[in-house]
């Protein structure tokens, strides 16, 4: 069969099945949904199991935290985020260190959003206690004992619940900006405004008065402005915050800030099929974790969009699972992993948190933001891997050398496009096509794992 023949339109959802054939890492287990009628649905995994490393890429045993044997599973940020084909490089990669991947779909989500019948779920069966009883199926049908676990944001939330409940499947946990409860929105929210509003945060003091002179004078509209700040922020940084503010002042900017606000308005990363889907979802995400129901309608709130979403399902009357008070029963090692300058769970959660879990260790990684497992693919994998291997409690002190490793590339190419963005609203033709080559030039050769590397190596152990 050529290769051609292997393509598929992602963005029509009866290719699934076309996708499923062409897949042999894909696994399924039938669980049951429970509407009142016996019907069974499948859910799916990813299993990529260990292979040996190339041999350009093998390591000494001094360099190498030991034989990690326990295998590994990945919960990626959520709940609408899918976790098979955004993910491919990430298990192949960790594979070919010698782990045993899992990674399952979120219910509701890609290749699990479907019934056995090829309809799609019932509302009503995308619930938190479901979805948690689907790890505990993935576990069950791989025929796992016990697994060094990796959890994002919503699926760091999940393998809290999970250590708590069954301490007996968990070896070792990394939380990586993790979810602990519904009121980590409203942290964020204060974060936000602190770093772009009220003042509070000296180093971007001087972007909050500009932002506050700018909303005075009708220029940026305090109240929907949220939003596009936290996407400015999460995918340049306060220097891209700052250059855009600054354009704003001169009269330019307002083509770089339309545009993401029209991205972010539009929705386009929750209709992507298999790999972001919010239709399914949405009553998990607002109705169970709330999510959106700190929206206030002050001024930079960052929640307004997940507010207009939650309006299309039941209101959030509470959370059904007191998380802070399941943590603190935590007995597995755990290591909690944050950026800096994620703004969206900002790090004080990270560190309360550690706080809760006896004997936990807290990797604060220096300008990073949110989501490790996408933005610095390379330190949420040395993470995972340490965690496994019961080295964990080493890192912290390998933070700078953390630091340094590259950006993902996805993350690297938002952050490309929105730099040059803000240059073709700042300078000339001449200059930008002069700044284009420049960035081309000193962008970072991204390679495979089976390729030669060009980024530093993950620290060794001492």
């Amino acid at each position: 069969m050529s290769p051609r023949s292997h393509r598929v339109d992602l963005l029509e959802r009866p290719t699934q099945d076309d996708l499923l054939q062409v897949r042999n890492d894909l696994m399924t287990v039938y669980r049951e949904i429970r509407t009142g009628r016996p019907e069974l649905f499948p859910l799916r995994y990813a299993r990529a199991t260990p292979r040996p490393p190339h041999r350009r890429w093998r390591r000494s045993a001094a360099e190498e935290p030991g034989g990690a044997e326990v295998p590994v599973l990945i919960l990626p940020d959520g709940p609408g985020r899918a976790s098979v084909l955004p993910y491919d490089v990430l298990r192949r990669s960790l594979a070919g260190r010698g782990l045993d991947v899992l990674m399952m779909e979120h219910r509701g989500v890609g290749f699990s959003r479907l019934d056995a019948r090829g309809e799609d779920l019932p509302a009503e069966a995308v619930t938190l206690e479901e979805v948690l009883g689907d790890v505990l199926a993935v576990l069950d049908h791989a025929r796992v004992e016990r697994v060094a676990v990796l959890g994002t944001g919503y699926g760091a939330y999940l393998a809290q619940i999970l250590a708590a409940r069954h301490p007996d499947r968990v070896h070792s946990l990394v939380l990586d900006s993790p979810l602990t409860s519904a009121d980590d929105e409203r942290i964020g929210q204060r974060a936000l405004r602190e770093h772009y509003w009220t003042g509070a945060v000296p180093a971007t003091s001087s972007i909050a008065a500009a932002l506050r002179r700018l909303a005075d004078e009708d220029i940026v509209d305090a109240q929907r402005a949220g939003p596009v700040l936290l996407a400015v922020h999460e995918h340049g940084g306060t220097a891209a915050v700052r250059d855009l503010v600054d354009l704003l002042a001169l009269g330019r900017g307002s083509l770089t800030w339309s545009s993401v606000r029209q991205v972010l308005n539009q929705g386009w990363l929750q209709s992507t099929p298999f790999v972001m889907e919010h239709d399914l979802i949405a009553r998990l995400a607002h109705t169970e974790l709330g999510q959106g129901s700190g929206a206030d309608g002050g001024p930079m709130d960052p929640l307004l969009l997940a507010a207009d979403e939650a309006r299309a399902v039941p209101p959030f009357a509470g959370e059904a699972l007191d998380v802070h008070a399941l943590s603190r029963t935590i007995i597995a090692p755990t290591l909690v992993l944050v950026g800096s300058e994620d703004l969206i769970t900002p790090p004080c959660i990270s560190r309360t948190l550690a706080e809760r879990i006896d004997g936990a260790v807290l990797l604060e990684i220096p300008w990073a933001r949110h989501s490790l497992l996408d933005t610095r693919s390379q330190v949420a994998q040395i993470a995972l891997r340490w965690s496994a291997a019961g080295a964990a409690p080493l890192l912290p002190q390998h933070a700078a050398a953390l630091a340094a490793l590259p950006a993902a590339p996805v993350d690297l190419a938002l952050s490309k496009g929105l730099q040059l963005a803000l240059a073709a609203e700042r300078l000339s033709p001449w200059r930008l096509r002069r700044e284009c080559a420049r960035a081309l030039r000193e962008e970072p050769r991204t390679v495979t794992p089976d390729a030669n590397r060009s980024v530093p190596r993950p620290p060794d152990l001492p």
